[in-house]
């Protein structure tokens, strides 16, 4: 048994799922040859800072060469076939459809070696997000739990694709499918925020002398039941010299939130509020719009949600814009891209798709690129069947950098800043 068959019985055991592996036509074309890229210079197109590439081809054979060239990217988005059994996956020259009591095992296998191989193009920070529906993401999320391991599972997010009363269900109108998202270490992941709009927020209703600086407040009970502490139950003096203990009496279960050392710091600061009523004194804290409470100036955001909104329609519309034709089914609208590119930190980030398909992330890279000034860069892998690379993929790109004239007779300028390099990937 060699050390790939035993890493994948290995997976299969740990995740419970058995499939064939054999290898692809692809693989033994392969076999014995070099991998090289030729570049078509005809089809380079820009003179600006970001570099982006085409690499046309079967993306089993331009992963590989990524890997020996030892490259890695921050940001991996593929919208892979969806295995539904109307001609959208193919498998060693055929499609494979409905009736084929193998398809799903047909499936995970030309996933897994694509995965293995993404996988090792990320490095420590790096996540994968990857699209996909209800015929495989079951199977599709235990592949992944193996691969890029359980704990490194961020999200699956709800992307509500479509709407309205066209649908193509029997029984429940679906509109929506998924997109899950790994980390490479779920540890040392960084995802950005979403910034909490605290001016319309009904809770901060409150003023008062440090508005300027501090914004308005909530008031927050000082008095909490939850896990005990001795050093956290200590009495506070009041104004008329009373004596209050957390929940009422000294004991447990109740504490304060706050040492008694940063209470003074508190009471010192005008963090703290008093409060008498008929059943007795209550401790407050006045929980600030801007500020933290140790009066550090921050911007409040909370994790980002992963119930989404993004039409596969504005996808379709979007691309017949640029090309003026319906040649593509079901496209990823760019909104839902730039969302992906977004949720990473980096302006830098370099970003692949290796099911590219008709090219929506790189044009979502150049348009982040152009609303913050980034210098992000993308790769994108695809094959060149029905002409699709040459006619779709790179053809809607180039446009976008190069400027077109839209379907409605509108000229719309290119974005300038960047540069867009075509290769082809070589058997020899």
């Amino acid at each position: 048994m060699t050390k790939v068959d035993k890493r994948i019985k290995e997976i299969q055991q740990r995740i419970g799922l058995i499939w064939e592996d054999k290898k692809e036509e692809i693989e033994k074309q392969a076999q014995g040859k070099n991998l090289e890229l030729q570049e078509i210079v005809s089809r380079k197109v820009g003179k600006g800072k970001n570099q982006h590439r085409i690499l046309e081809g079967d993306n089993l054979l331009g992963l590989q060469i990524l890997k020996k060239a030892k490259e890695k990217f921050d940001l991996i988005y593929i919208d892979p076939p969806y295995n539904t059994g109307n001609k959208d996956f193919k498998y060693n020259d055929s499609f494979i459809d409905k009736e084929d009591q193998f398809r799903h095992s047909k499936w995970m296998s030309f996933m897994y070696k694509r995965l293995c191989i993404a996988k090792e193009l990320m490095h420590s920070k790096s996540a994968i997000f990857i699209s996909i529906d209800d015929a495989e993401q079951a199977r599709l999320k235990l592949l992944c739990d193996g691969i890029f391991g359980s704990d490194n599972f961020v999200a699956q997010f709800i992307r509500k694709n479509k709407g309205g009363s066209g649908h193509d269900s029997k029984q429940i109108a679906v509109e929506f499918d998924y997109m899950l998202c790994y980390a490479r270490d779920i540890n040392k992941l960084e995802l950005k925020k979403e910034k909490v709009d605290t001016g319309s927020d009904p809770k901060y209703r409150y003023k008062d002398s440090h508005l300027d600086k501090r914004g308005k407040y909530y008031l927050r009970d000082l008095d909490y039941k939850g896990s005990y502490s001795k050093s956290l139950d200590y009495p506070i003096l009041t104004s008329d010299g009373n004596e209050i203990y957390p929940g009422g009496a000294l004991g447990k279960p109740n504490t304060w939130r706050w040492s008694k050392e940063k209470l003074e710091w508190g009471i010192k600061n005008d963090f703290i509020v008093f409060k008498k009523r008929a059943s007795g004194w209550k401790v407050y804290i006045k929980q600030y719009e801007f500020v933290d409470n140790l009066d550090r100036k921050r911007e409040r955001k909370l994790p980002q949600r992963a119930l989404i909104d993004f039409s596969n329609a504005k996808g379709s519309t979007e691309l017949k814009r640029i090309l003026q034709q319906d040649i593509f089914s079901f496209p990823k609208p760019v909104g839902l891209l730039k969302y992906v590119i977004g949720l990473i930190e980096s302006k830098n980030t370099k970003v692949l798709d290796f099911f590219a398909g008709s090219g929506t992330t790189m044009q979502a890279c150049m348009e982040v690129n152009e609303q913050d000034q980034g210098n992000r860069s993308c790769t994108l892998i695809t094959n060149n069947e029905n002409k699709i690379c040459e006619e779709v993929t790179y053809e809607r790109n180039r446009r976008i950098i190069e400027g077109f004239t839209n379907s409605n007779g509108k000229k719309v300028n290119g974005l300038k800043n960047n540069q867009l390099s075509y290769y082809q990937i070589q058997l020899k």
